[in-house]
């Protein structure tokens, strides 16, 4: 397994408020960090593919590989026209991918709990079996396009439709195609649904196409009640820097690896240190490849 960096975590430790993918990428040149680019956040004023050609030449510049892009683009929607318009960004995202070097692909499926109806990607009253038709057919038909870019797929378990390891199987398991798989992120399995996060990685090993990792502890009740109390939120959780909270790394890496993954695991936290944000991002990064090279 190969520990890489999303850009989306390694910008926190630039002193701008939105630092451009240029400098996140010669920052990690400067680190020693390979990376996922992560698209979710990438606004830039030319065509996306304009814009990897040139982040590419950044990265290879600085010594930068990027294995993988992560999209934003939410795969599944039941519009028609809106599910149209989707896959259409998500096609360009394959596109992106590869003109970047990389070749898996990471998304997330729509947001579909009986949610806030002004969240982005929101749709009122959809559970997970009534939204499987449309996740399907389209994921068998960007996993069609994507194979002839040589590009894997990877849904990431995320938000309040596709975030439990069987959610995440099913998906794999009836779009039965060799391309298309999971994006296991153990401490989302957690944060999202309180499942166990090495049972998790157990259950959607054989279709893992890829990792993301964080680490996280348990807050106290009486934080939790006090946020509670301040602005509607319950944050059972607070992020730390990896191999130092309480999900069983090993156990969970161990999984994977016992399932035959050997693919790319992207840190998307670094967790908070005392020191600096790069600080905490240095520790979690040294802590992620010496666990990746232990078992």
């Amino acid at each position: 397994m190969d520990a890489v960096i999303m850009t989306y975590c390694l910008k926190n430790a630039l002193p701008d408020e939105d630092p451009s993918m240029e400098d996140v990428l010669r920052l990690a040149g400067a680190e020693g960090f390979d990376v996922e680019i992560y698209g979710g956040r990438w606004t830039p004023s030319e065509d996306l593919r304009t814009a990897a050609e040139s982040a590419r030449k950044v990265a290879e510049a600085s010594g930068v590989s990027v294995p993988a892009y992560g999209s934003g683009t939410r795969l599944g929607h039941p519009d028609p026209q809106t599910g149209s318009d989707l896959m259409s960004k998500l096609k360009v995202d394959v596109e992106v991918c590869r003109i970047l070097g990389a070749n898996v692909l990471t998304f997330p499926i729509i947001d579909c709990q009986p949610v806030s109806p002004d969240r982005l990607g929101a749709d009122q009253g959809m559970y997970f079996e009534k939204a499987l038709p449309y996740i399907i057919d389209q994921a068998r038909e960007i996993s069609e396009y994507a194979s002839g870019h040589e590009v894997d797929l990877a849904v990431v378990n995320h938000c309040f439709l596709c975030y439990l390891g069987w959610h995440q199987k099913w998906i794999s398991k009836i779009t039965d195609r060799p391309n298309f798989g999971a994006g296991v992120d153990p401490g989302n399995y957690l944060h999202y649904g309180h499942e166990d996060p090495v049972s998790a990685c157990q259950l959607v090993g054989d279709w893992a196409k890829m990792a993301r990792a964080g680490d996280m502890v348990t807050r106290p009740e009486e934080e939790t009640l006090a946020s509670f109390e301040s602005d509607g939120r319950l944050p059972f959780f607070q992020s730390v820097v990896f191999g130092e909270g309480e999900i069983d790394q090993k156990g969970c890496y161990t999984n994977l690896k016992d399932a035959g993954f050997d693919g790319v695991v992207s840190l998307k936290s670094g967790g908070r240190s005392e020191d600096s944000p790069l600080e905490a991002i240095r520790r979690s990064m040294s802590n992620l490849r010496s666990l990746l090279k232990a078992i």
